[in-house]
């Protein structure tokens, strides 16, 4: 049977619309099916535990980054789940790197085709993360851009264009499999799984099932490249920039001497004292069409 997780209203407006029209395929289809609507995401854990002590473990999460990061938080055996995801916009920045189809009727065709491929998860210190870890400027940008009450793609790029500038960097120790650190002032960094964050790709090399994490980043420049280098982690072409350094790893420290730094993970902002990442290959399986 699977186990409809259904994203609060307040994270996703979207979710219980799809939902519904979920709802009116399955029974038409005549699967069985439970539903779980959440009312905030403190309720995700609660209802995974319901789910699991009945003897169940086919869940389908209806909702964006968020809630899935939620999810997959709310297990200590990931193994022991199969997991089926609901995009409810093609915003969705993990569903759209996998190619997840943004159509609710047809994303639970693929899921009842019951066809698992696993995919990656990064460990960030005692959390797990399904997409992606920012760190620099974009992070900056978003959490002075999130405190807008009023929210709209004009207001992003002129938020965008009036800070980027302002950024300083930030001073980050980097310990890469466990070699010996390295000291970079950082502009922009990325640590990902998926490719995309808030719709920009920022890791155009990312694959989700190879075992390994894609370590992006950029030293501070000058002022009067910091727009030009931000532009091209939007649209993927920093990528092939000489001055990117760009990594594939399997284990990696971040420190810095303030014992603080601020982080985008899967679509929050995050302080950490320190940060250590590494990856469960292939250790969530993921109901995706044949």
């Amino acid at each position: 049977m699977f186990n409809i997780i259904v994203s609060p209203y307040e994270i996703d407006s979207n979710a219980e619309k799809s939902t519904k029209k979920i709802v009116k395929y399955l029974k038409k289809e005549k699967v069985d099916y439970s539903i779980y609507f959440c009312t905030n995401l403190e309720d995700v854990p609660a209802h995974t535990q319901e789910v699991m002590s009945q003897g169940e473990n086919e869940f389908v999460v209806v909702g964006d980054d968020r809630l899935i990061h939620k999810f997959i938080n709310s297990f200590k055996d990931l193994s022991k789940i199969k997991l089926g995801i609901v995009p409810t916009s093609k915003h969705d920045d993990f569903a759209n790197y996998l190619g997840l189809n943004t159509n609710p009727i047809l994303a639970m065709k693929d899921i009842l085709s019951k066809n698992i491929k696993p995919v990656d998860v990064l460990v960030v210190n005692d959390s797990l993360v399904i997409d992606m870890l920012v760190i620099g400027a974009s992070a900056e940008i978003f959490e002075i851009y999130n405190q807008y009450k009023l929210q709209f793609p004009l207001l992003e790029k002129i938020t965008t264009k009036k800070y980027s500038t302002k950024y300083e960097g930030v001073e980050l120790s980097l310990e890469m499999d466990d070699k010996k650190a390295k000291n970079e002032h950082i502009f922009e960094l990325i640590v990902a799984n998926g490719g995309f964050s808030k719709g920009k790709n920022l890791s155009p090399l990312s694959n989700v099932s190879d075992g390994m994490f894609n370590l992006i980043y950029s030293t501070t420049p000058t002022k009067e490249f910091k727009k030009k280098i931000l532009k091209s982690y939007e649209i993927g072409t920093h990528i092939y920039n000489e001055t990117t350094h760009q990594k594939w790893l399997t284990n990696l420290k971040i420190k810095n001497a303030d014992n603080h730094i601020k982080a985008l993970v899967d679509g929050e902002i995050v302080n950490f004292e320190e940060l250590n990442i590494s990856l469960i290959e292939q250790g969530l399986k993921l109901f995706r069409k044949p």
